[in-house]
């Protein structure tokens, strides 16, 4: 949602730094307390020895958190922040004042893991600021519970072109076990030119079970759980960020979940189980990409408004993923995305080029269970968008709608048990193919196919049809399999629950094509459907179904090659040549003089091979020839088309 929510009006201050002695607990002592990514040991390892805070930078008592963070401000050289409270459990430190901004460009980290000790940073008392502020590169902010920050305030903000900073392993927004809200205004912030960053990880990750390792939970805040604003080449993998600790049920952010806002090349998630992101239940879009820009960002391999097993529905208030207004040339690959009250993926009519691929809409991440969502799986607004090798499916209405732009292309995926159609273009009411596809709007209205026979023979189907569109245009046609049609609007529409194979056409000067392929390792029952993208890749909805039937299939219709059509021939009798028809034994041949219906003047039965020369014609006439390919199952057309003998 938008930032204007989010405003801070102070997120820097100049603070004057005390300098301290280090802790004599030196970090050889713990040979694993080193930097995650470059693997660099402390140069000095101070150690909190107390909850207390006094909000004072400059008397800091020894042993508080606040005096080491301004004693590793002051000392050069890679630092660690450790804890060694007093007694057992939660220790919860108070703060009353915000922290000095983690200003060492050398780098600190802060590591709530290296004792038993479970620490709990209040910031109740911290009004518009974050809970730390990280101006500088290569810290790390590891295993804490941040919560409570009020205001605009976050629980860690990283600002003003701070790069190489990691954070890992902390419950942000909620109570020390990940089950109940104690919000900040948002998790975590990414702002002002930061790049190279990392929120979470995919060390100690435990893929489908609860959020561990160098998984951060960001969920309960008031706002989002993480913001990426003006910033580019994050890496955000392996969190929760709506959910609860275990991945089994809501604990929102109030608004997005994720929203990426003028920002470019990000990635959200990866290609390993353990870089998934489970990112649900949140109040607004699970994930939104857009505020007038954002480019080349990634959203990968995340599970989104379903549980951390992939294998339920845990309520969202909206969109799985929102594609904003001025977005473009974003990826949305390899997710599976259920259970969101609105759309699966939604990209406004701003945004272009969204590639959306490999994803599993409405579905289960290892299943075909039903995890629809509420409305549609995928709906476009926009223009040269890309949707492939997805599975869609359970969705309350359509699985995929193009409401409006061109050159959508919609190819290759899987489609099926969706409550409408299974690609709707345009309009919500049903519309049929017009001769010659001269009609525009979204994807221009781009006709289907008809499929004119499949039939079963062998071991294999063998799928023929014809398109009309516009004419001399090449044209994909994909064809797929399902077990019986779709009733939508009182037509019997295919969906496309198995993706067979595709064949290119082009159509003629008069619009039409004719195609044939066959398959094997399909069923000799079910349905045949297609649907038909021209050379600006705008796909059509499905086409009709055609029941697969069993015995000899008809012929391929044959090509009329030469003479072309309408051309004046010198030779008299002509020679007339059409293509080889796939499963014909013989065609016939009949010429018309004058016009398409005129009178017979010549017609051949028997011919065995794919040309002839006919007997002689009388001069100064217009002929009309058609051929039929024939076999035992019957006889299929060409077209019609005509020369002069002058």
């Amino acid at each position: 949602m938008s930032l204007k929510k989010f405003t801070i009006g102070f997120f820097i201050v100049g603070l004057a730094l005390a300098v301290s002695t280090p802790s004599a607990r030196a970090s050889q002592e713990r040979p694993h307390l080193v930097h995650p990514i470059s693997g660099q040991v402390p140069n000095n390892t101070y150690v909190v020895t107390k909850t207390s805070d006094s909000g004072d930078n400059t008397n800091a008592a020894a042993g508080t958190l606040r005096r080491a963070l301004v004693d590793a401000n002051a000392n050069g050289g890679f630092d660690a922040i450790v804890f060694d409270i007093p007694g057992g459990g939660v220790k919860t430190i108070t703060v009353k004042n915000y922290f000095p901004d983690i200003s060492d460009n050398a780098g600190v980290m802060i590591d709530g893991t290296q004792s038993d000790d479970i620490i709990e940073i209040d910031g109740s008392q911290v009004n518009n600021h974050h809970g730390f502020a990280i101006v500088s590169d290569n810290n790390v902010i590891k295993g804490l519970t941040i919560n409570g920050v009020q205001g605009g305030g976050t629980g860690i903000g990283v600002l003003n072109g701070a790069s190489n900073n990691v954070i890992i392993g902390n419950k942000i927004g909620t109570n020390v076990a990940g089950t109940a809200a104690k919000p900040n205004h948002s998790g975590v912030y990414l702002a002002h030119n930061t790049s190279g960053n990392r929120v979470g990880g995919t060390d100690g990750v435990t893929p489908g079970g609860a959020c561990t390792g160098e998984c951060n939970l960001l969920s309960g805040n008031r706002f989002h759980g993480l913001v990426i604003d003006h910033s580019s080449n994050n890496l955000v993998q392996g969190n929760f960020i709506g959910v609860n600790v275990n991945g089994t049920g809501a604990l929102l952010n109030s608004d997005d979940g994720i929203l990426i806002a003028e920002s470019s090349h990000n990635t959200i998630g990866g290609s390993s189980p353990q870089a998934r992101n489970v990112v649900a239940a949140n109040a607004y879009p699970n994930i939104e990409i857009g505020e007038n820009g954002s480019h080349h960002n990634t959203v990968q391999g995340n599970y989104i408004g379903i549980n951390s097993a992939g294998t339920a529905v845990i309520a969202s208030g909206d969109t799985g993923v929102l594609v904003a207004n001025g977005a473009h040339d974003n990826l949305i690959d390899s997710n599976v995305i259920g259970g969101n009250s609105n759309f699966g993926i939604l990209t406004f009519k701003g945004a272009h080029k969204t590639t959306i691929t490999n994803n599993r809409v409405g579905i289960a991440a290892t299943t075909d269970a039903n995890l629809g969502n509420l409305k549609k799986g995928i709906e476009l607004q926009g223009n040269n968008n890309y949707v492939g090798n997805n599975r869609v499916g359970n969705n309350g209405s359509d699985g995929v709608r193009v409401k409006s732009g061109i050159n959508n292309a919609i190819r290759r995926n899987e489609i099926f048990n969706n409550g409408t159609f299974g690609i709707r273009i345009g309009a919500d009411q049903f519309k049929d193919n017009d001769p010659g596809d001269a009609d525009t709007g979204p994807n221009n209205y781009q006709n289907f196919p008809e499929i004119t026979a499949a039939n079963y023979n062998g071991g294999n189907v063998t799928v023929q049809g014809k398109l009309n569109a516009r004419p001399n245009v090449r044209h994909d046609i994909d064809l797929f399999y399902n077990a019986a049609c779709d009733v939508v609007s009182g037509k019997n529409m295919g969906e496309g629950k198995v993706y067979l194979g595709s064949v290119t056409v082009t159509t003629n000067g008069s619009g039409n094509a004719n195609f044939s392929i066959q398959f094997g390792g399909v069923s000799s029952s079910g349905v045949i459907a297609s649907t038909a993208t021209d050379s600006n890749n705008n796909t059509s909805q499905f086409s009709y179904c055609k029941t697969i039937t069993t015995g000899v299939a008809l012929p391929e219709a044959p090509q009329l090659l030469s003479p072309s059509n309408g051309e004046s021939v010198g030779d008299n009798p002509p020679w007339l040549d059409w293509s080889d028809a796939n499963g014909a034994t013989y065609y016939t041949l009949t010429i018309r003089q004058d016009t398409k219906k005129g009178t017979k003047v010549y017609v051949n039965d028997n011919i065995t091979a794919s040309e002839i020369t006919p007997d002689e014609l009388e001069a100064g006439h217009t002929y009309y020839w058609q051929v039929r390919a024939c076999n035992t199952a019957g006889c299929v057309k060409s077209s019609k088309n005509s020369f002069v003998i002058p």
